[in-house]
């Protein structure tokens, strides 16, 4: 889209990180400079637009209030904060960033898109969301799947819990708790896997992908991240109560192809619809052109 924002494109290390040169963990042609470097390396700049993840910006903000020498080469700054996670932004001061030019906000899920999150933030917020439609999966049928249940890795009280009760009443379904994978790994692994649990945010990858590439995917509702539409899937359980009386048994009603095929047409219609592609690309041409959704 350079037609609209007419810039050339860095990929940077977040400031006062150790130095990576490439992320290895998924096939990819990027090299990751130093934000610093960039600064010195270029002349004057017309414009700048940085992309600042929400869990680092007083990190950055500190950053900056040590360059201002840096920061005398740009003649408009305009700090993005990316807001993928509505948790990772708490004690976070957005609004700091303002000292140092124009803020915006962008976010990844349609829950917290909403007035309540711009004002909470206190900069103008547009509804982004997510750049992984349906149309990025070659998804495998019931026939094609293994008697497999892939588990995120993220810590929760009740995990341990939920899946030796599973591991005790289904002793034939193999578990797999996601971790040291390569991200090529992992879409081949899921792409494989019948069945997958999320104990993370819930609207995630380890719920997402799944469904795309052919799985039937459960999660507890989230209002943080789910909108309520979710709540009619029945693989989306109310509470963490609800899902350790029910998943068991869902598991095995469920594993009969046509019932599976219903079950997975539902959340996969449901996903496909929340992250069309087309949509964030109109997001996006929206953000560049300065029509933000809350101002």
């Amino acid at each position: 889209m350079r037609e609209l924002h007419g810039s050339e494109v860095v990929l940077c290390t977040i400031p006062g990180q150790p130095l990576l040169l490439k992320y290895t963990w998924f096939e990819n042609r990027n090299y990751l400079l130093s934000l610093e470097a960039v600064f010195r390396r270029c002349g004057p700049l017309d414009y700048l637009l940085l992309h600042i993840p929400e869990y680092v910006v007083n990190q950055v903000s500190e950053w900056l209030s040590n360059s201002t020498a840096l920061l005398q080469k740009v003649k408009e700054l305009h700090l993005n904060v990316m807001l993928f996670n509505i948790d990772c932004v708490q004690g976070q001061n957005v609004r700091a960033l303002t000292r140092f030019g124009k803020v915006t906000c962008t976010t990844a899920h349609e829950a917290y898109s909403d007035l309540a999150t711009r004002e909470a933030v206190g900069v103008p917020l547009h509804r982004l969301l997510i750049c992984k439609g349906p149309e990025f999966y070659s998804p495998t049928t019931y026939q094609d799947k293994e008697p497999l249940l892939i588990v995120s890795p993220d810590p929760h009280p009740l995990k341990e819990l939920v899946l030796q009760k599973i591991a005790k009443e289904l002793p034939e379904l193999r578990i797999q708790i996601i971790r040291d994978l390569s991200y090529e790994d992992y879409t081949s692994l899921i792409r494989r896997a019948k069945w997958s649990l999320t104990f993370g945010e819930g609207m995630d990858g380890f719920f997402v992908e799944p469904v795309f590439s052919g799985g039937v995917s459960f999660a507890v509702f989230n209002e943080r991240f789910f909108t309520p539409s979710f709540t009619k899937l029945e693989t989306v359980y109310p509470s963490w109560t609800d899902l350790i009386d029910s998943l068991v048994e869902d598991l095995q009603r469920l594993d009969e192809p046509t019932i599976y095929n219903r079950c997975w047409r539902q959340a996969h219609d449901l996903l496909s619809d929340h992250l069309d592609t087309e949509r964030f690309r109109e997001n996006l041409r929206m953000f560049y052109r300065g029509e933000y959704t809350f101002r």
